[in-house]
């Protein structure tokens, strides 16, 4: 099922996009808000087949709005985290940077959803775009077995780790590495469009990523290609915090298939991964 989240006249509201466009998930079905209040996918994919299947055939009956026409949120307001991967797939002719997976974090004030702007800060000149798979979770844990994994994830979104090159720890410090200061200014994680359940998805290690910046292919991969998997790296961070239901994990992002390409005022970003859809959002210069 492929749930949204949505601007409402005074709160986020859930929706289920369909073939026919995206319907209210509480006007079609009553009684759901005893499951999962209105903008709460996270309890939404929770609840089960059978629910679901109840919502999808009450959704059907009922008619549907064009994308379009609502404005998108990130499927998850208020991440309790937001943890990120740094360096997760092959280079070609590189060794590693690490063996062991290394993580970062970024604040939910970088959080904006499909179509909203990627504003680009005063204090850097160099802001790049990062597309990658990113996991949200539907029950926390410790210590989560890799097998075990799949069982404690909600569904699968877009995510874009948006980062200023000035604030790299190579152009700080002279040396390489994850820093959240060249990853967390306000509306440097985009995500969206929707949150799609884990059964639409049945190998995460088998989904195409591209990413284009206006008519530009700038990334054309796979998920096959991570050095860590899903459920490896997400059991690894379990040894570390216990995972928490709504917790975002961004897998990383493939090599670009030429070198850097800097954001500019009037870019249009669109990330596409498939079985989930397209994150687009348009590139704005910070007001003075």
């Amino acid at each position: 099922m492929r749930l949204v989240r949505y601007a409402g006249p005074s709160a986020a509201r859930t929706g289920v996009w369909t073939s026919a466009g995206i319907v209210d998930a509480h006007e079609a079905l009553p009684g759901l808000g005893d499951v999962a209040a209105p903008g709460d996918l996270v309890a939404l994919a929770n609840a089960g087949t059978s629910l679901r299947e109840r919502l999808a055939n009450a959704v059907s009956r009922r008619p549907a709005v064009a994308p379009d026409g609502l404005r998108l949120l990130p499927p998850v307001g208020s991440p309790p985290k937001i943890i990120c991967a740094w360096v997760n797939y092959r280079e070609e002719g590189a060794a590693p940077a690490s063996k062991t997976p290394i993580f970062f974090g970024k604040f939910s004030n970088a959080l904006i959803g499909h179509q909203e702007a990627i504003r680009l800060p005063r204090i850097t000149s160099k802001v790049i775009v990062e597309p990658e798979l990113a996991v949200v979770m539907g029950t926390g844990g410790y210590r989560i077995p890799a097998a075990e994994v799949s069982a404690h994830v909600a569904g699968y979104t877009i995510g874009n780790d948006v980062t200023s090159f000035n604030h790299r720890l190579v152009d700080l410090l002279g040396t390489r590495g994850p820093n959240m200061m060249a990853k967390t200014f306000d509306t440097f994680a985009p995500m969206g469009p929707c949150l799609v359940t884990t059964d639409e998805v049945p190998d995460p290690q088998a989904l195409r990523v591209r990413e284009w910046i206006n008519d530009s292919l700038e990334v054309d991969s796979s998920t096959s290609q991570m050095l860590t998997s899903v459920p490896d790296f997400i059991s690894y961070l379990s040894e570390f915090v216990t995972l928490a239901p709504g917790d975002v994990i961004f897998t990383s992002s493939p090599r670009p298939l030429r070198g850097p390409r800097y954001l500019s005022p009037g870019d249009q970003v669109r990330i596409e991964i498939e079985r989930i859809g397209m994150l687009a959002n348009p590139v704005v210069a910070e007001a003075q």
